[in-house]
C-alpha cells in the first residue's frame, strides 16, 4: 500500500463524504478506494470512517488523522516543488 496515496484518498473522502465520488474524482476503482481506507485503518489500528449504507462521516480519530494528512501531503508537495 502506498500510504501517501492512501492519505490523499482519505483526504478526498473527507471532502466528498463518498467513496464512489472519490473513486471518480481520482480516476480509481471504488474497490481500490475501499481497500486503501481499510488498510489505513488496519495500519493505524483504529476506525477512521463511520460508514452506513447512506452516509459516511469521520470518526474522532479520523478527524485527527485528517489533520496529520494535510500536514504530510502539504510537506511532500513542497518537497516535490523544490526538486
Amino acid at each position: 500500500m502506498d500510504r501517501i496515496e492512501s492519505m490523499k484518498i482519505f483526504r478526498d473522502i473527507s471532502y466528498s463524504l463518498s467513496l464512489t465520488k472519490t473513486a471518480a474524482n481520482m480516476n480509481l476503482s471504488r474497490s481500490y478506494v475501499t481497500r486503501c481506507v481499510n488498510e489505513l485503518e488496519q495500519w493505524l489500528d483504529t476506525k477512521l470512517l463511520q460508514r452506513t449504507t447512506r452516509s459516511i462521516s469521520l470518526t474522532r480519530d479520523g478527524e485527527q488523522f485528517l489533520s496529520h494528512c494535510h500536514h504530510i501531503i502539504d510537506y511532500i508537495d513542497k518537497i516535490q516543488i523544490q526538486q
